[in-house]
């Protein structure tokens, strides 16, 4: 029941929508399939979606490297643990429009805190005004997303690690291996069913990226940050365009599903007995 009620309705309401124009006054007419052929032959939603595969590739890289890293340090119950887990889950119960407001002012080309330490250390070459250039905004939003919510993939590997039978590690250890063969040929392939959820979980959080986008550079400049979430924004919104949006939200809804799939299918291995 409650399936049907939050995403089974909005769903067939969403595809409804996009099968229908609307007119400033509010009025609805269908006109079929019209609302996805103008949306296959626009370019402007095309490179949004471009931007936001971008975000998720650029971000798996940014995200999962670092919070395997620290997750497993974490479960080597080095001294303070329970401190760093703190400090590390700390951003992600700020709302996501306090974050992008801290860290557009951070990134501030004059009054922000990352250019003047960066020349404090004799660094100043790498200064750049990074919300303003096409060539680093988007890694700049996609830093600020994966910086807000990488406290809760590191608890989650925290878990995953934590589950690891010890008689398994402590075999591989009496066999001679050390501790980077024992993190790279026992604990990872262990941990492969949980890496696989996770990354599935990643690709289609990252997919639906909206507001850090929208607060940072509204899809700036240039649209060198422009996603489908902000393109199905200014459509509805800003054009009254509610068919086009839906249909944009129907396209982005198909390929998340396809691409969970898809990872899902290629990740899949055989189950680990232990």
């Amino acid at each position: 029941m409650l399936l049907a009620v939050f995403f089974l309705y909005p769903l067939i309401k969403t595809v409804d929508l996009s099968l229908n124009e609307f007119s400033r006054t509010g009025t609805m007419r269908f006109v079929g399939l019209e609302q996805y052929r103008l949306l296959s032959g626009d370019p402007d939603f095309y490179n949004s979606l471009k931007n936001t595969f971008l975000i998720t590739l650029i971000g798996s890289g940014m995200l999962f490297p670092p919070a395997v890293a620290v997750a497993w340090a974490l479960s080597q119950r080095i001294h303070g643990e329970r401190f760093f887990r703190f400090v590390l889950f700390a951003p992600v119960v700020l709302s996501v429009a306090v974050v992008s407001l801290l860290w557009k002012f951070l990134y501030h080309p004059t009054l922000g805190l990352i250019n003047p330490a960066l020349e404090s250390m004799g660094l100043g070459a790498l200064a750049k005004t990074w919300l303003g250039d096409p060539a680093t905004a988007l890694a700049a939003v996609t830093f600020v997303s994966v910086w807000h919510g990488i406290g809760i993939w590191i608890v989650l590997l925290c878990a995953g690690f934590e589950r690891l039978p010890e008689d398994v590690l402590a075999a591989a250890r009496i066999d001679g291996a050390g501790e980077w063969r024992v993190f790279w040929s026992v604990m990872m392939p262990m941990m492969r069913d949980l890496l696989r959820v996770l990354v599935v979980l990643w690709v289609v959080q990252s997919l639906q990226t909206f507001a850090f986008v929208y607060i940072l550079t509204g899809g700036g400049p240039f649209g060198s940050t422009d996603t489908v979430g902000t393109l199905m924004y200014r459509a509805a919104f800003e054009r009254a365009d509610f068919g086009y949006a839906a249909a944009a939200g129907v396209v982005l809804v198909v390929i998340m599903l396809a691409v969970a799939k898809l990872l899902n299918k290629v990740m899949k291995r055989d189950d680990l007995q232990y």
